[in-house]
């Protein structure tokens, strides 16, 4: 992909998150992660085009219908959208739908709880590295074979998540992903640098492999009762799982 058709679509997603009302051009240009000149300067050219056009308070509103679509059979973004709000409103956290994108983390899917603790930084089309071995890296990392990432990735550059993040070498980040269950929840009772604790759990697909993440996102703050609390999200994020994974053999079951 080119570096313009990857600038614009940087925009696109960033335009297409939930906010009713608009967001203004700077919000625009930070969740695109571009240069500000490059980011205005692409928003002019959609509202040029009929794209985009600003509101009577200034907010740059879309005028199109973009999103990311997975690609698994039977699996509608829907179901997932469903899931995330189900489990939001329940556990009053943020859900989120989070793919492993080249040697990124993408999230396809965010939806936030007005009353949860801590509000996200990512949104959809958001995109993270995944050498910071946190709770959706290592779950998504465990997916793939260990002679694939000795070829394909920089087995030097992993790093542990939060806030005392330090360089792992190869054969620490290998035993990291290794003692990981793909059909179990993975989590991080400490949280990141950024103090969100995340819950995940694999999606898989019809012959086995991992389609998306579904996770729980909520403030990194202790809990009266750590264990209780980690078997409730766990049994809501193992709930959404089954209910996802039974509609792929049997499209007419919804959960």
């Amino acid at each position: 992909m080119s570096g313009t058709s990857s600038r614009v679509i940087a925009i696109l997603e960033a335009l297409t998150g939930p906010e009713a009302d608009g967001l203004s051009a700077q919000e625009v240009v930070e969740r695109s992660g571009l240069p500000a000149s490059t980011g205005y300067r692409i928003i002019t050219e959609l509202q040029e085009l009929g794209l985009v056009h600003r509101s009577a308070s200034r907010k740059i509103m879309a005028n199109f219908s973009f999103q990311r679509r997975l690609h698994c059979p039977g699996l509608e973004p829907e179901m997932l959208a469903d899931a995330c709000a189900l489990l939001s409103d329940r556990l009053t956290v943020a859900a989120e739908v989070v793919v492993l994108s080249g040697h990124n983390m993408l999230w396809h899917i965010v939806q936030q709880h007005p009353d949860q603790a801590i509000r996200l930084r990512a949104f959809p089309g958001f995109m993270r590295g995944a050498y910071e071995l946190d709770s959706i890296s290592r779950l998504a990392l465990a997916h793939r074979p260990v002679e694939t990432l000795e070829k394909s990735w920089d087995t030097g550059a992993f790093y542990t998540a939060g806030v005392d993040r330090r360089s792992l070498d190869w054969a620490e980040a290998r035993a990291m992903i290794a003692a990981v269950d793909p059909a179990e929840m993975q989590y991080d009772m400490m949280g990141n640098a950024k103090g969100i604790r995340r819950y995940c759990v694999a999606i898989h697909g019809p012959g086995g492999g991992m389609v998306c993440l579904l996770t729980v996102a909520e403030a990194a703050t202790p809990v009266r009762d750590e264990a209780q609390h980690v078997a409730n999200v766990r049994g809501h994020l193992m709930a959404r799982k089954s209910a996802i994974e039974s509609a792929f053999s049997d499209p007419a079951r919804t959960g």
